[in-house]
């Protein structure tokens, strides 16, 4: 009979880490990596979930650009810019809301929110034309390509 010799034990398999969770199963732990998965996964999942309920809170708000509708907001408004942006809001059909993003000289942008008005300013602009108003007035002057410039009156209707 021959003697043979058990096979060499070869060393045990290196154990498979998740990305997040880390090595979940015991064995040993590197103390120079920093585990995202080990035992302060749930304090950092509920630290990244609060900050984005914040941020879902706070960012619409700071983010928001400021609507100029009422009489007062508009005759003070000075306007010196192109009309970049025409549309309506019908989402509610006993409030339509006729919007206007004018884009002014120095890059600024102003939304001009018309419901309150009577829609006969925003029927009588159209997108490509440039707006001149100054504070203290409703009347704008607006430039056309193929007709001299007019002056339309922005009328509120009288509850």
């Amino acid at each position: 009979m021959s003697q043979n010799n058990p096979p060499a034990r070869r060393p045990p398999r290196k154990k498979l880490k998740m990305p997040l969770f880390g090595g979940m199963g015991g064995g040993n732990k590197n103390n120079d990596q920093v585990d995202l998965g080990g035992r302060h996964f749930s304090t950092l999942l509920f630290i990244v979930v609060a900050l984005g309920l914040i941020g879902q809170a706070l960012l619409p708000s700071l983010w928001a650009e400021k609507v100029y509708d009422t009489e007062d907001e508009l005759r003070d408004l000075a306007i010196d810019g192109a009309l970049r942006k025409k549309y309506t809001d019908a989402s509610d059909p006993s409030e339509i809301h006729y919007l206007l993003m004018i884009k002014q000289k120095d890059g600024t942008r102003r939304k001009i929110d018309l419901y309150l008005a009577n829609p006969m300013f925003f029927d009588q602009v159209a997108v490509p034309q440039r707006l001149f108003k100054k504070p203290g007035t409703l009347g704008v002057r607006v430039t056309r390509f193929s007709l001299p410039d007019t002056i339309i009156q922005i009328n509120f209707n009288q509850n």
